[in-house]
């Protein structure tokens, strides 16, 4: 099974299409800030295409809706997530926007990496171990504005994130897929 949640009017095939607002008609209504309507491992994959960023305004909530994501998701399941870059104009424009959504704030989930930190004593938030989950990221991708994405191709200069992170408006959106490691890594 495949959800597209929040797809909003933008369906498709092959997914079940989730929205809370019956205005645009998705296959299943359902609030994603609450309990979900699936039974537990019963998820193969989740795409959230510009939908993360408006949950969660509320720390707890937030956490949570992680929680109920690896509840449904099976060992192995993906989330495929595409959020505006956090740099981006388009982030601050929509009032309905409340969270800043990053690779590394959702890999704050790895259990694997969480351990890694302890052992190595560093003071990183070790959220996989907190809530019980293990949801790792395994590729990122970044749309680049034109001018950002002819400039890089002119010169011959790699893409380099963290000067992208500096410039507001080179990167448009961010795209992250991530993996379910069940049972969590630090319980093998």
């Amino acid at each position: 099974m495949k959800l597209n949640l929040g797809c909003g009017y933008n369906k498709v095939p092959g997914y079940i299409n989730v929205d809370s607002d019956p205005l645009c008609e998705p296959d299943v209504i359902a609030d994603l800030e609450s309990t979900l309507p699936w039974d537990d491992d019963s998820v193969d994959e989740i795409m959230l295409n510009h939908v993360l960023e408006h949950l969660g305004e509320d720390t707890k909530t937030y956490l949570n809706l992680w929680k109920e994501f690896y509840r449904i998701l099976k060992d192995g399941a993906s989330v495929l997530i595409c959020v505006p870059h956090h740099r981006h104009d388009n982030f601050y424009h929509d009032p309905t926007h409340v969270r800043v959504v990053t690779p590394a704030g959702i890999d704050l989930f790895n259990q694997r990496k969480n351990v890694e930190s302890i052992e190595a004593g560093e003071q990183a938030t070790t959220l996989g171990l907190k809530l019980g989950i293990d949801i790792g990221v395994i590729d990122v991708k970044y749309d680049l504005m034109p001018w950002y994405e002819e400039h890089l191709k002119t010169t011959n200069q790699p893409f380099i994130p963290e000067v992208m992170n500096r410039y507001s408006n080179a990167c448009i959106q961010i795209w992250i897929k991530v993996r379910t490691y069940k049972p969590a890594r630090s319980q093998r």
